[in-house]
């Protein structure tokens, strides 16, 4: 009986929760107790595993519905099980004695994912500020910069409405002028990019706002060259990264930009409601915003109480990505995009509008079709048959995500039913 109190005492102690049978079992990659995951692939030592094997692990580690043929990553990924269970797991934990648990152990866990994300970026651990998604990350540093009436802003008519609210911030509260390129789909060459910056560029311009990946068709902007071509003028550089970190590989300080924002409950597949905002340490003191002024840990006095079991899951899924290897999934993906266009380029009346070029391709491929149809009726017509996609109000189109987790064959069964659906 007096060995039973005494490790009851020790669990309610910062050692013994590290400890605890809960935290350890569900614990994965970084804890380092158990293998990755539950269903018998090891993860870590995933270089010796062959690409089929690996992957349709990953898939079995996923809580998707069966039979579920899930193509719409680029809104929402799914998460795997071992980070639901830790995540639900560490909640249960923290409401036995919230204050303790979430100001202590808890919350000193949670801090070690900044770290995580610098390391998944490329990034200083100084430069990272975690967020609940790229919206919040993106109007953070707008409703922070100092803006005089008339400056202006460019940007392009593909970009995301959550991105373009802390624009229309400035605009509304600042006298911001947002002129948008518009967008040429598909795009033939980096060339024809970086021909339609310098363009646009103007004495004016202030801010320069591109997405890394396109929601619309997925083009992958060249942004290193990007940020060569405008350096030494006196533009912000900030780059929405909503559709990249999780699908291909990130090296923000190669790319050069000053901002870049992300979620973390796209292909990175975390827990909702995560994101990381990296801030390079040169551009820092010209974005003042009471969200980060005491400083960029998780825990502030200026940000409040998190959540900070998502946070710790937000931080063991970025290690799942990298014990697989970021640039072996973006091989994986790349891969499984290159077989979808080519599948859609056969069917008689399908206009496929990404890229083609391998260096501005990427695992979204989005086509329009010759047929008077409305994306919404096929968009009913796959989910009757299980199959999620996406649709582009703007030009009628369909988005197709192709991430790790998907293979050919779903790639096939989709094909089979557009043809269904389109005749």
């Amino acid at each position: 009986m007096n060995n039973i109190l005494k490790e009851n005492k020790l669990l309610n102690t910062r050692r013994g929760f590290l400890k605890s049978s809960t935290f350890s079992v569900l614990a994965f990659l970084g804890a380092g107790q158990t293998q990755a995951f539950s269903q018998g692939i090891d993860f870590k030592n995933s270089m010796n595993i062959d690409d089929d094997k690996l992957f349709a692990g990953v898939r079995n580690e996923l809580m998707l519905e069966n039979n579920l043929i899930y193509l719409n990553t680029g809104t929402l990924g799914p998460s795997p099980k071992a980070v639901y269970d830790k995540v639900t797991a560490m909640m249960r934990q923290l409401e036995g004695n919230p204050a303790a648990m979430n100001f202590g152990p808890m919350g000193q866990e949670m801090e070690k994912t900044r770290a995580k994300a610098a390391k998944f970026f490329a990034a200083d651990e100084e430069e990272i500020i975690l967020t609940r998604n790229t919206t919040e990350g993106i109007s953070t540093v707008c409703s922070g910069i100092d803006w005089q009436a008339g400056d202006e802003i460019l940007t392009t008519n593909h970009e995301h409405g959550g991105a373009e609210t802390g624009l229309n911030f400035l605009a509304a509260t600042k006298g911001a002028v947002i002129n948008k390129i518009t967008m040429p789909y598909p795009v033939k060459s980096k060339k024809q990019l970086l021909d339609l910056i310098k363009a646009k560029i103007t004495d004016k311009t202030k801010l320069l706002l591109l997405s890394h990946i396109e929601t619309v068709t997925g083009l992958r902007w060249p942004i290193k060259e990007v940020s060569k071509l405008i350096r030494g003028q006196d533009i912000l550089f900030i780059v929405d990264g909503a559709q990249a970190p999780g699908m291909i590989d990130i090296d923000v300080h190669d790319m050069g930009c000053d901002v870049y924002a992300c979620s973390g409950h796209k292909w990175i597949m975390g827990p909702k409601e995560t994101g990381i905002l990296y801030m390079r340490k040169g551009i820092q003191d010209k974005v003042n915003n009471v969200f980060i002024s005491s400083n960029y840990n998780s825990y502030s006095a200026s940000s409040g109480t998190r959540n900070a079991a998502i946070l710790i899951g937000f931080g063991d899924v970025m290690e799942w990505h990298m014990a697989i290897g970021t640039k072996r999934i973006e091989q994986r993906c790349m891969d499984l995009a290159a077989y979808c266009q080519q599948q859609l380029n056969d069917i008689e009346g399908v206009n496929v509008i990404s890229s083609d070029d391998p260096e501005l391709s990427t695992a979204i491929v989005s086509f329009t079709y010759d047929k008077d149809i409305k994306n919404s009726e096929i968009r009913k017509a796959m989910g009757d048959k299980n199959i999620v996609i996406k649709t582009l109000p703007q030009y009628n189109a369909i988005r197709i995500s192709n991430h790790m987790f998907t293979n050919n064959n779903d790639v096939d069964v989709f094909i089979s039913e557009l043809k269904k659906a389109l005749a």
